[in-house]
């Protein structure tokens, strides 16, 4: 209904946690000194569990001035971020389209590949721009870190905080 107060404050109840989740998560990036601890691709994976069917116009908008927000915080040149967010958030859509929203092998199976693609395609410009492999111990653990996050933020999203968009 139109005037069903109800889902509307329901509605910006999830966006509001939602998007204080990516605060959190890229404001982490302040305190991390880690290798391993790679809080720009957790906010990924925030961004690639947290919508459902529906997505206002407003909601890319906002993840791309996340991504320049995190660029600034942690010095990766502008843009970086908000192409990996948007990324993810594409990759959520798909999935969403494709009818693979609620079955959660095959979308750690996305992520998984999504993030592989991802760690490849970025050492190769490495590579090929300024002659240079740099693969490290790091760059694995970062990559199962990330995955390892996946089942937990995955459930607490789900199952506690129900901020799957309503179907309409």
């Amino acid at each position: 209904m139109i005037f069903d107060r109800k889902i509307r404050y329901n509605s910006f109840f999830n966006e509001l946690i939602i998007h204080s989740f990516i605060f959190i998560f890229i404001s982490l990036n302040l305190f991390s000194s880690s290798y391993i601890i790679n809080f720009t691709l957790l906010t990924a994976v925030v961004i690639f569990l947290s919508k459902g069917t529906t997505m206002n116009w407003y909601y890319p908008l906002m993840i791309f001035l996340w991504g320049i927000y995190s660029d600034l915080i942690t010095g990766y040149p502008i843009g970086y971020s908000s192409t990996l967010f948007l990324l993810f958030l594409m990759l959520n859509q798909l999935s969403n389209f494709f009818g693979i929203f609620f079955l959660d092998t095959i979308r750690f199976i996305t992520l998984l590949i999504s993030l592989l693609f991802l760690t490849i395609f970025e050492h190769l410009i490495l590579y090929f721009k300024f002659s240079t492999n740099i693969f490290t111990a790091f760059d694995i653990l970062e990559f199962v870190f990330v995955l390892i996050f996946y089942f937990p933020i995955n459930y607490f999203i789900k199952n506690n905080l129900k901020l799957y968009a309503s179907k309409e």
